[in-house]
């Protein structure tokens, strides 16, 4: 036997006892990875075979029961913001996020019959399509709506993308009618987050008011802006009031729109990663008089476009202290449709201050309004009325 052979023997004898424990490693750290099917979830499972074997009543199917099972995991988490949403409840944020939706064009509600009844938009395409002020929606393509289906699920429903069709059963409007079959093409709908307007006594006073900050809400702020130049406001109010946030992105393009420069805010990431937002040129709006209006109700991206404005000096912050959110969620889609909001990062003002818990303090503070007097926009006026 040469030295090659041997060398190829020993190797190969080294080999063989070695892959028993090759193989053990391996084998393991697969199962820390991804356990096996058999053994995943194992404690869930059997409180299900208890439950199937011993509940008085019929269990609910199995979808029903596992998003039950992720309400109970996410609630565990004792964060208010990570949270998850049920198809229904997703679809409508994200119309909302989206600044659109696909839909019918009429307007659903629940009477104390329990029942939905639908009011179309006027030449919207429920009407065009031969829905009347009234009627009652007793199924969408052919899912009978019961009383224990929420509105928000009714509406998730109805919408869809647009072009496609939805059939609608209406319930018989006399006795001597049948029910109504009804198709209608869904039709784009927009959600605007925007709303501008110049004040009757002070008409060289703007206000943008944003509802949400959607995809649209930039676009949609600087289109409001040039119209209010173009009715000749001089001065502007940007309303933020009773908005609860939106889109960190679309916040921080406003903040832009509105800056000269400077720091937007600073966003701490999982692993002690950070991120800085800053203005990247003079914004359009940067040199206009300018003040902010908050309230309690003014929460999140909306914080982070009041604090950028004030603490690079910009404009004063006039109302009272705001909500106090400083963590930032991500939307992950599942595969049915629902999703899981998960707090991802968490943000600072540009001088590094957590509103989380706190709240912005305003510049001026004011008191809650009484009677028909808007305080807060009073005191606007008089900001700008003292600064001419």
């Amino acid at each position: 036997m040469n030295r090659k052979t041997r060398l190829l023997l020993i190797a190969g004898i080294i080999y063989s006892l070695f892959l028993p424990f090759v193989a053990l490693y391996v084998g393991y750290q697969i199962r820390t990875i991804w356990p096996p099917a058999s053994e995943e979830f194992n404690l869930l499972k059997e409180a299900q075979r208890l439950l199937d074997r011993y509940y008085i009543s019929d269990l609910p199917d199995q979808l029903i029961l596992e998003r039950g099972m992720i309400h109970g995991m996410v609630g565990k988490l004792g964060d208010p913001y990570t949270i998850y949403l049920e198809p229904a409840e997703h679809e409508l944020q994200t119309d909302e996020l989206t600044g659109e939706y696909g839909g019918i064009g009429a307007h659903l509600s629940r009477g104390e019959d329990r029942r939905i009844h639908l009011v179309p938009f006027e030449d919207g395409p429920a009407a065009r399509a031969g829905v009347f002020e009234g009627d009652i929606l007793i199924a969408v393509d052919g899912e009978l709506i019961e009383e224990e289906i929420s509105l928000e699920e009714v509406r998730a429903m109805e919408r869809g993308p647009v072009g496609t069709t939805v059939t609608l059963t209406i319930a018989a409007r006399s006795l001597a009618e049948d029910s109504l079959i009804i198709d209608v093409v869904r039709e784009t709908f927009s959600i605007p987050s925007v709303t501008g307007y110049t004040l009757p006594d002070q008409p060289d006073i703007g206000v943008i008011f944003i509802t949400l900050f959607s995809e649209k809400t930039p676009e949609e702020v600087e289109r409001t802006y040039q119209t209010l130049i173009d009715r000749g406001a001089v001065y502007f109010v940007l309303d933020l009031r009773g908005n609860v946030g939106g889109l960190l992105d679309s916040a921080v393009d406003v903040a832009r729109f509105f800056l000269l420069d400077g720091m937007i805010l600073i966003e701490e990431t999982r692993g002690g990663g950070e991120e800085q937002y800053r203005v990247k040129s003079p914004g359009k709006a940067s040199d206009v008089p300018l003040v902010v209006l908050v309230d309690e109700n003014t929460a999140s991206a909306s914080e982070v476009l009041a604090a950028a404005v004030q603490e690079n000096g910009r404009a004063p912050v006039i109302g009272t202290r705001t909500f106090g959110k400083g963590s930032v969620q991500l939307i992950l889609e599942l595969d049915d449709g629902s999703s899981l909001h998960i707090t991802s990062s968490r943000w600072q003002t540009p001088n590094g201050n957590t509103l989380d818990g706190q709240g912005l303090q305003p510049d001026i503070l004011v008191s809650v309004e009484e009677g028909d007097i808007d305080v807060h926009m009073q005191t606007a006026i008089s900001w700008f009325l003292s600064d001419t």
